[in-house]
């Protein structure tokens, strides 16, 4: 293993860390952010395609994704991925 394989399998392991962060954070979301998240990052529809899914409006839509973002922001930040004592 050289020093690139050992680099990469660092950020493999940190991108999954952040992932794992991530997923537990979307669990504790209200059910209405998390549904609006899903639909628009893992099921790759607009705001508008998951506003009409959910059956609510556009505007109530993007406000949600942008709630579920901000807290997935803070969860992911570098502050809480990083364990104590490592760079």
């Amino acid at each position: 293993m050289d020093d690139d394989d050992l680099g990469r399998m660092v950020e493999k392991i940190d991108a999954e860390r952040q992932m794992r962060h991530a997923l537990e954070a979307m669990r504790d979301l209200p059910e209405g952010e998390r549904a609006v998240l899903e639909l628009v990052a893992i099921d790759q529809l607009s705001v508008a395609e998951a506003a009409a899914a959910l059956g609510i409006r556009q505007v109530t839509a993007r406000v949600r994704l942008h709630r579920a973002r901000r807290a997935l922001l803070e969860v992911v930040s570098p502050s809480a991925v990083y364990v104590e004592g490592q760079a």
